[in-house]
């Protein structure tokens, strides 16, 4: 691949699926299949589990890919509000003769962008540099869904459901609906420090320290969510 190819799929990367937005999917994903085994624990007997088995593991399977695919979609309907407003922000500053109203679109938009982390003298800057170069820019009209957009929803889609595989094998190898059981909690609060983990990387946080905050708020939700009959 060549550091021009790479340099694109960078862009497209973060530009639609920042780290924070997969790690959010994976965490997500975990936070389903630990619901789904809580209700099997309260409602299933070990007889019921060995008849039911193939369908007790389609069923996160299954619920997994619906909400990456809705989810995939909700990312394509924000990546089109943002194209949208870049286009909008372009032809509000090109069509108007005024260049103090000019600024005042861009540096609207920026401020609520960055919020307090730019003094009003930064963004004015910014702004001059962005009038500058956007008068020989043409900025076409977005198109409504992009091959990256396309994209977008088949990776989200990939990462919610191979997020279960993990939880799942327990369930595919044991017959044992206690051990299962047991096991694939393991495996979620191991993933759940995992992407805590993550988090504090990309946070500059206290690595160990997130990992264990991220277990036990993925603990919490699971208990609230099943409290809630969610």
């Amino acid at each position: 691949m060549s550091n021009k190819e790479q340099g694109r799929f960078t862009i497209f990367r973060h530009d639609y699926l920042s780290e924070g937005d997969r790690l959010a999917e994976i965490m997500c994903g975990v936070i389903m299949v630990l619901v789904m085994i809580g209700y099997l624990r309260l409602s299933l007997t070990s007889g019921d589990y060995i008849e039911m088995k193939k369908t007790l593991i389609l069923i996160p399977l299954g619920c997994n890919a619906a909400w990456g695919i809705i989810d995939g979609i909700l990312y394509v309907l924000i990546n089109l509000i943002k194209r949208g407003k870049i286009y909008r922000l372009s032809q509000s500053v090109k069509f108007k003769k005024d260049q103090e109203d000019a600024h005042i679109s861009i540096e609207d938009d920026l401020s609520s962008a960055v919020g307090d982390s730019l003094k009003k003298e930064d963004i004015e800057e910014i702004s001059d540099e962005i009038l500058k170069r956007v008068d020989p820019i043409i900025i076409e009209k977005p198109e409504w869904v992009t091959k990256k957009d396309l994209f977008v929803v088949l990776l989200t889609f990939v990462l919610v459901v191979s997020t279960a595989i993990p939880l799942l094998i327990p369930f595919m190898i044991l017959d044992d609906l206690m051990l299962a059981i047991r096991l694939s909690f393991v495996i979620g609060l191991g993933m759940l420090f995992f992407i805590g983990y993550t988090w504090g990387k990309y946070a500059s946080r206290n690595k160990i320290r997130s990992g264990i905050a991220m277990m036990i708020i993925g603990v919490v939700v699971v208990g609230i969510t099943m409290v809630l009959g969610g």
